[in-house]
């Protein structure tokens, strides 16, 4: 540890005197406005990180801030000024004459972590808004997905061990203070229906929720589902935005929405100013940002992944429900997570209210797999068609304005996800759900395999690609039909011991 933190003193030394040369001209040259621009994005990356990670998480504070944080806001780490209330809230600034560019995230206990821009309510009134938390949902011992039951090797299909323990330790593997670290922070495999593979990183644990980013968006269309089998909502009808009556926008339907194809404007991408970091951290009203920009072409024709899309999404579905921020949360815990027994879990909301849709959901890892086993068991759990058939067939299907997208949901990857010899070897129908920093759900309907990766990856293509290297020699070594699909009262035979906690860089568990 020790030997840790005098090379992160001396990489920060080196690059400071770099950093104070360039920030100098940052003050003083039109040329630099770009990267003063660019400062609310890092400022609100860390302040909402650090927050959710530690507060709603609870992993430690110089950990989340020291490897996950500072390297993914580059240089801000070498000005930045952290406030930090344990419990309460993260307001990091910059310490720079004229460019502090603060940004606060705020913690409330069963909402997680809220975004507090410029213009935003204050803390003091967020707080002081009325909320009721879910009530607990129940759990048995009985096996996963229908309790809470621990992974079940026995049997698995021929060869699977040797390959869960090998990939295990190329997954979880990196050199401490390496830029390509992924941190791994889980790893769960499922075969027909069954957990066979349950591991964690980084101290982490099965209880904590993780955040998905992007792996939000399916999630967010699953809600639209559940309205959907309610029949308040339909996919050719108009999305029925208020704000939209009387423009061309209203004619943009929920079909289009969910394909990531509605036509607004939008640039997505965190590595500096953009329409994404624009609008989760300097926007209060997200998903109305998202919804008043301009149409730039005709809605259906046109693929453009978006996070402020899932937002409107969102949006609308709490007009749908009453429009109070208690009636969208009521909904999504009632009608998708307590049937499915997903518990603790949150979608967290923007400064107005509306779930951050498109990013901020967060899950414990055995229950972002069973969003996967809800699309294997095409939208039916237990006795309960929880989303209707039809429409999980719609998000599983390619968008007309992309072959490679569904509904808020990738499908084969293209040359930008895996290399060519990848892409041969992998089913047709395979989907896969995808979120920042190395969030990967991957479904093999045929096979009914799911395999879960969720961390910090540095270097997301590394991690991407490691976790689709287990996905094609678990599916090419032999999909068997060892495991009989479970029953929900079904206790057994289960191996104990198989979930295991290791730290980054630790030799793998047998």
């Amino acid at each position: 540890m020790a030997r840790d933190q005098r090379q992160r003193a001396a990489r920060r030394g080196v690059w400071l005197a770099a950093t104070l040369v360039g920030l100098s001209g940052l003050l003083v040259g039109a040329r630099y406005v770009g990267p003063a621009r660019d400062i609310p994005a890092g400022t609100g990356y860390a302040a909402h990180d650090l927050c959710s990670r530690t507060m709603h998480m609870g992993q430690p504070l110089e950990r989340v801030r020291e490897d996950y944080v500072a390297p993914k806001v580059r240089q801000l780490p070498y000005f930045w000024q952290i406030d930090y209330r344990a419990g309460e809230a993260v307001r990091v600034s910059t310490w720079l004459p004229t460019l502090e560019r603060a940004r606060t995230a705020i913690y409330r206990e069963g909402l997680g972590c809220t975004m507090l821009p410029p213009g935003a309510p204050s803390p003091e009134r967020l707080r002081s808004q009325p909320f009721a938390r879910a009530a607990a949902v129940s759990t048995s011992d009985a096996p996963w997905p229908y309790g809470g039951g621990r992974p079940n090797r026995d049997p698995l299909p021929e060869g699977w061990g040797a390959i869960l323990e090998r990939h295990e330790r190329i997954i979880f593997d990196r050199t401490p203070g390496d830029d390509a670290s992924t941190h791994t922070t889980a790893l769960l495999v499922a075969h027909r229906g069954h957990l066979i593979h349950e591991t964690y990183g980084d101290g982490l644990a099965r209880e904590q929720p993780q955040l998905g980013w992007s792996m939000t968006k399916t999630l967010t269309a699953l809600v639209a589902g559940t309205l959907v089998g309610a029949e308040k909502l339909s996919l050719d009808a108009p999305v029925g935005l208020p704000r939209w009556a009387g423009t061309d926008k209203a004619a943009i339907t929920w079909r289009q929405l969910l394909n990531m194809a509605p036509g607004l404007e939008w640039s997505e991408g965190y590595g500096g100013k953009s329409h994404a970091t624009d609008m989760l951290f300097s926007r209060a009203d997200q998903a109305a940002y998202a919804a008043d920009l301009p149409l730039v072409s005709k809605p259906g024709t046109t693929f453009m992944y978006s996070t402020g899309t899932s937002n409107i999404a969102m949006l609308r579905m709490r007009q749908l429900l009453g429009g109070t921020h208690q009636a969208i949360y009521d909904h999504y815990q009632s009608r998708l997570f307590a049937p499915l027994g997903i518990r603790d879990a949150v979608i967290e909301p923007d400064a107005s209210g509306t779930p951050v849709g498109g990013a901020r959901g967060f899950l414990r890892p055995v229950d972002w797999l069973k969003l996967g086993q809800l699309f294997l068991n095409r939208g039916r759990w237990e006795a309960t068609q929880v989303v209707p058939a039809s429409f999980i067939d719609y998000l599983m299907a390619p968008s007309p304005a992309s072959d490679g997208y569904g509904g808020s949901i990738w499908r084969r990857p293209n040359e930008r996800h895996t290399t060519p010899e990848q892409r041969a070897r992998l089913p047709e129908n395979a989907i896969w759900m995808a979120g920042h920093t190395g969030q990967f759900l991957l479904i093999a309907p045929d096979e009914q395999l799911l395999i879960l990766r969720m961390g910090v990856a540095m270097r997301k293509d590394i991690a991407r690609h490691r976790v689709f290297e287990l996905f094609i020699d678990l599916l090419e070594t032999g999909n068997g039909n060892h495991h009989d699909a479970p029953r929900a009262n079904d206790t057994g035979p289960r191996t104990e011991g198989v979930e295991t906690r290791r730290e980054q860089g630790a030799q793998a568990k047998p």
